[in-house]
């Protein structure tokens, strides 16, 4: 028996004209048992067409060649039944990445067996997207790059970005996190941070516990950071949602219900009275959990 692992890249942007965005997700799967795949996401949703979210799903036995995932480039196809979907796209960003996980040594101990960045927090993506028969011109739509990688997914997970204002620089990137050791779950953890005025405030940590009420479409949270506490509120729509299954290295699998345009408001306080507060319909969402609850039907997809 292996150890098992996988592996995942990811690119959310959204139209900075119209209530459209993209979430493109590459992956690598190995399995303790079994053979290894590859699989291809592409998800788009267009909230003026009046449209459920459209998504595409293959699954490969290897990485196909000439495919790209990365802080630079995503480029790649899907096939799922008579539904295609191609994306040969770029991302450009003056901003170093951001490393959640603190500190820097949990990026290379045994827990959390998922490992997270920010490989691109906040930058431009230009290129083409094709679904079906239409293709869509992104020029400088605003977006981030993820990177996820470990031997088993979280227990139960919450990843949330938010883009502010029209140009670069703010941004808020924030994961909560609860993981099972045993057959206990552990409380939240928050990681991540917020971008105001050029300034990367960090968010959470270990020993800074959050009040968390996390639901698949709805999150209210109050978050204990180095110098400061965030208080946010995140909501989204049945309508702008896929619900959909990431395979576990160990068996097994998560429900994941993936909102890619949400409503977030935020307070941010600071020692001295200084308090920030942002509103935002540029965010993107997503809600992973382990637990049969029936929160999350997903769809049916190729498995892997």
């Amino acid at each position: 028996m292996s150890s098992g692992g996988y592996e995942s890249w990811f690119l959310s942007a959204r139209d900075p004209g119209s209530p459209r965005a993209v979430w493109i997700r590459h992956t690598r799967h190995r399995p303790q048992r079994g053979p290894e795949s590859a699989a291809f996401w592409c998800t788009v949703a267009d909230h003026s067409s009046g449209r459920q979210p459209v998504v595409v799903k293959q699954v490969f036995s290897a990485f196909p060649a000439g495919a790209a995932a990365g802080p630079r480039q995503f480029r790649g196809n899907a096939a799922m039944e008579q539904l295609t979907a191609s994306w040969d796209l770029t991302i450009s960003s003056p901003q170093p990445p951001l490393l959640p996980l603190r500190p820097a040594l949990l990026r290379h101990a045994p827990l959390p067996r998922t490992k997270v960045e920010a490989s691109v927090p906040d930058g431009w993506v230009t290129g083409t997207l094709g679904v079906g028969d239409r293709t869509v011109d992104v020029s400088k739509w605003r977006g981030t790059v993820g990177h996820n990688w470990g031997s088993e997914h979280a227990d139960s997970w919450i990843w949330l970005h938010a883009d502010f204002g029209t140009a670069l620089g703010g941004w808020l990137e924030l994961v909560l996190a609860r993981i099972r050791i045993g057959r206990a779950r552990l409380p939240w953890t928050a990681m991540g941070a917020l971008s105001l005025d050029r300034e990367r405030i960090p968010l959470g940590g270990l020993g800074r516990r959050p009040r968390v009420d996390g639901r698949p479409g709805r999150l209210t949270a109050n978050v204990p950071s180095p110098g400061s506490r965030l208080q946010l509120t995140v909501t989204t729509s049945d309508d702008d949602a896929v619900a959909v299954r990431y395979a576990d290295p160990s068996g097994g699998a998560r429900a994941v219900r993936h909102a890619p345009l949400a409503d977030v408001e935020l307070v941010l306080r600071r020692p001295g009275g200084r308090e920030a507060a942002l509103s935002s319909n540029r965010g993107a969402y997503e809600y992973g959990t382990s637990q049969s609850a029936g929160e999350v039907t997903p769809q049916p997809l190729p498995e892997g």
